[in-house]
């Protein structure tokens, strides 16, 4: 980054704000310790954040519409409170910017994954639903028992910040923790996670196909587009669950969807997705499969990391970048694939 005096000018930011967003903008605001003219714009008018987009220099956001492109000439920065930068459209970021994300989601999405866990094994949904119909069927006397978490087995596939945080969560409820990452994994991450096995992508079924939780927990890039198929699938044992709490295409719908269908694995808890609204009042189906007729699958609006705490500690995060931005100190997070300095 390039040290002008110009920096030292007041920073005119332009926040885009959302629902998910709305309570931590005072997080973002206290937390900001340098000169800043703040506007907040709701993140839906796309056609009015066109016509501001020139009067800013710094854009907090975690989309970047490609329709934005000519008007985001000023722009230096675009600090995202946000994980994912599928929405930022690199053509629309100008030369001489800088992109920035932020993570601080794990605790919100292991919590959502234990919770899924337990829920998918004790039949919690189903149960739920039978009884109050005022039907007995799910009682253990005519049911049966449920099974613990204790001593079974899970693999998470990517061990990063969410994996890592999952089976920190999973070694308390004493199970058997796996992993398959593509980087290599320090002993000391293997000791304080007590991983029994971590392996490469191209061996995961070694691992799928011992394990009663399939936990998916890797990035949505090119090389994990559908790098769950039915090879994956399949392999897993019949009486297993799946969890998607990434992005939905990471998973293969078709062989996802007939896999839970003839029953051939035990369910799956879905939150991400393959389609999502574009506006404020559509709702598309999520997949061209009706996942939602299934009993054996809980399904949920992508809502796995949306917690206050993670917009919180975001929105801390963009306010240090703004700090650092002003006073020439390096960011945090670059994004190096957007980034254009």
């Amino acid at each position: 980054m390039e040290k002008e005096g110009k920096m030292k000018q007041e920073l005119k930011v332009l926040v885009l704000n959302s629902k998910f967003l709305n309570l931590s903008i005072e997080d973002l605001k206290s937390n900001t310790n340098v000169p800043v003219e703040w506007h907040v714009e709701d993140s839906s008018n796309k056609e009015n954040i066109r016509k501001l987009l020139p009067n800013f220099n710094i854009l907090v956001s975690t989309s970047m519409d490609i329709s934005w492109k000519n008007e985001a000439n000023n722009l230096k920065a675009i600090f995202m409170p946000g994980a994912g930068w599928d929405k930022i459209a690199s053509e629309a970021v100008p030369d001489g910017c800088v992109v920035t994300n932020s993570y601080e989601h794990e605790n919100g999405i292991a919590e959502y994954v234990l919770m899924s866990m337990i829920a998918l094994d004790r039949e919690l949904i189903n149960s739920h639903n039978n009884f109050k119909e005022n039907k007995w069927d799910y009682w253990p006397a005519r049911f049966g028992p449920f099974k613990e978490l204790t001593g079974r087995n899970i693999t998470v596939i990517g061990l990063g910040r969410i994996g890592k945080k999952v089976l920190e969560m999973t070694n308390v409820f004493g199970m058997n923790n796996y992993a398959v990452e593509e980087f290599d994994v320090q002993d000391e991450v293997i000791s304080q996670l007590n991983l029994k096995d971590v392996v490469k992508s191209k061996d995961m079924t070694k691992l799928i196909s011992i394990s009663d939780f399939v936990v998916i927990c890797v990035p949505y890039i090119e090389s994990t587009k559908g790098m769950i198929g039915e090879k994956e699938i399949y392999s897993m044992k019949n009486d297993a669950f799946i969890i998607n709490p990434a992005r939905g295409p990471i998973i293969k719908e078709e062989h996802l969807y007939h896999a839970l269908k003839s029953n051939r694995i035990a369910g799956a808890c879905l939150d991400t997705w393959y389609t999502y609204p574009k506006g404020e009042i559509d709702n598309p189906k999520p997949s061209e499969y009706p996942f939602y007729n299934l009993k054996n699958v809980i399904i949920t609006p992508h809502i796995c990391g949306s917690t206050y705490g993670t917009a919180s500690r975001r929105m801390k995060i963009v306010a240090e970048n703004i700090n650092n931005f002003y006073n020439e100190k390096p960011l945090i997070n670059m994004v190096d694939e957007l980034s254009k300095i």
